[in-house]
């Protein structure tokens, strides 16, 4: 992994589980959860730009992407996997520019 990808993600994670931040539980531990593109077969992950954070229940728990499964996922949360990768972008465009200030 090269220092770019690393300070990415660690940026990322830093945000905290998009999901409670969502419910409104900003700042929860979370972990890295690579973002499967279409044609994409199990276990192949897209690249380390589409990646969102998510706290270990949410990301690997049962109410969570891998113990429920994508479409499940979406449908208990109201959300796609896109929509929270944007989200995230949003995040971390905003502290840049506060950075930059």
């Amino acid at each position: 992994m090269r220092k770019r990808e690393s300070q990415y993600l660690g940026k990322v994670a830093d945000i905290g589980c998009i999901i409670c931040y969502k419910n409104g539980y900003p700042g929860t531990p979370a972990e890295i959860h690579h973002i499967r593109g279409l044609g994409l077969g199990m276990g192949v992950r897209n690249s380390h730009d589409n990646v969102i954070p998510l706290c270990p229940e949410h990301h690997r728990g049962s109410t969570g992407y891998h113990g429920l499964g994508r479409k499940a996922f979406e449908r208990k949360y109201g959300v796609t996997e896109q929509e929270l990768q944007h989200l995230v972008e949003g995040l971390l465009n905003e502290e840049a520019h506060e950075d930059a200030s």
